[in-house]
């Protein structure tokens, strides 16, 4: 199973070996949705870890048990993880989308 990394990878080098025409130009648009659904979906996830890091943050506050600190700590560094994982997604997002804008504009279309 490929990752969004190796997908991007591959798209980018796509945009540097080819000259886009208007079908090339649609291909890419059809891939920055993709990766737009790829990023919400990383999104969702994303909140969903960083709420359940709170709650056992909150948990340890009020009954003092290591074990939710433990818990606490492991998602403490996933959240950390995800939010540069959904950082990189967002700017490669924000980069694709210039990269359109450019190409529409080099074509006359835009």
């Amino acid at each position: 199973m490929r990752g969004v990394s190796e997908f991007i990878k591959e798209h980018n080098a796509f945009l540097k070996t080819k000259d886009l025409d208007r079908g090339s130009l649609t291909y890419h648009l059809t891939q920055i949705q993709f990766l737009q659904h790829e990023r919400l979906i990383h999104l969702m996830v994303m909140l969903f870890v960083i709420l359940c890091t709170l709650l056992f943050l909150g948990l340890y506050l009020f009954i003092q048990l290591t074990a939710f600190l433990i818990v606490f700590g492991l998602l403490l560094i996933l959240t950390v993880f995800y939010i540069f994982h959904y950082y990189k997604l967002e700017n490669t997002v924000i980069e694709w989308y210039f990269i359109y804008d450019e190409k529409m504009k080099e074509t006359g279309s835009g």
